[in-house]
């Protein structure tokens, strides 16, 4: 019983490392130019191990749906082509059936159409270059697309850029068995006096403050979710990790602190799973182009 006890105690406390994002994979930020496809890719393990990992299959449009396509490279400057959307990657792009040795990067173009489907070129961060998808059009659009987790790792994707030989894209791996992120997406707006900067959507109370104070309605809807966390809440898990490692280092045996440690761990646990189901989930697609409608009716 007692190891079992103990096996539980190391469990949690890794789960509390997890969660407080300890682990995490850095990338490389994209720069503006003409790219042409990479013919090789490399990859560097965790801690330093070399991993064998497939290259990615970039230059076989056989093995690809390509679709027909308009692709803006700029609001005025379209080319007609048949067209497949690279989604894992931190700078999405969409390759081409007539030369597939040329990509269009989400960092270098400003929008395209697919199937139907208008998607506009959107920078959430430095890091991470996507197309969002128009789902609300009017006095304010509205841009999504599902955000891909990265922590399962990434893979170096080395392009040759004639204009910064320095550029590179990482390519997403997709770890399919983490549900919890099934709901995450990226969300951008973009105003019609300034259509040409879609403006990502990062923290929902700030953005309700700022865009949807003129529409009561909107602005109800959109404020839910954007609580924030109290001072105790942000502090409780990284206080945790310090108190459990100091108990586990100063103990005789590494077992004998995790097991002194335990109830800290388990009450910490059990108090961010409560405080986690009392806060508001953040809204899917339906429910931000509802929130966006109405503020396009006042």
């Amino acid at each position: 019983m007692k190891c079992i006890f103990k096996g539980l105690s190391l469990i949690l406390f890794l789960f509390i490392l997890n969660e407080i994002g300890f682990c995490q994979v850095h990338q490389s930020k994209p720069n503006d130019s003409t790219i042409q496809q990479p013919q090789e890719s490399k990859q560097k393990g965790r801690n330093n191990k070399e991993q064998i990992r497939p290259e990615p299959e970039l230059t076989s449009p056989s093995f690809l749906d390509y679709k027909k396509a308009v692709i803006y490279q700029t609001p005025d400057a379209i080319v007609s082509d048949f067209a497949y959307l690279r989604r894992n990657f931190t700078d999405q792009f969409i390759s081409v059936w007539q030369n597939p040795g040329r990509i269009y990067p989400a960092s270098r173009i400003f929008a395209f159409t697919l199937e139907g489907k208008y998607y506009r070129s959107c920078c959430y961060d430095a890091k991470n270059y996507v197309f969002g998808e128009q789902i609300v059009k009017g006095k304010m659009n509205l841009y999504y697309c599902r955000k891909l987790p990265q922590d399962a790792g990434l893979i170096e994707f080395v392009s040759s850029d004639p204009g910064n030989q320095a550029y590179r894209n990482n390519m997403i791996v997709i770890d399919e068995n983490r549900p919890r992120f099934e709901n995450d997406f990226y969300y951008f707006v973009s105003l019609s006096y300034d259509s040409l900067n879609p403006i990502p959507v990062k923290d929902f109370k700030v953005f309700a403050d700022q865009y949807l104070k003129n529409s009561p309605d909107a602005y109800k809807m959109m404020i839910q979710y954007g609580k924030k966390k109290t001072l105790f809440q942000k502090i409780l898990m990284p206080a945790i990790v310090g108190v459990v490692g100091v108990l586990v280092f100063t103990s005789s045996t590494v077992d004998q602190g995790i097991l002194i440690s335990s109830p800290l761990i388990v009450g910490g646990i059990t108090y961010y799973l409560l405080k986690r189901k009392e806060e508001p989930a953040r809204p899917n697609p339906d429910k931000m182009a509802q929130i966006i409608r109405l503020f396009n009716l006042d």
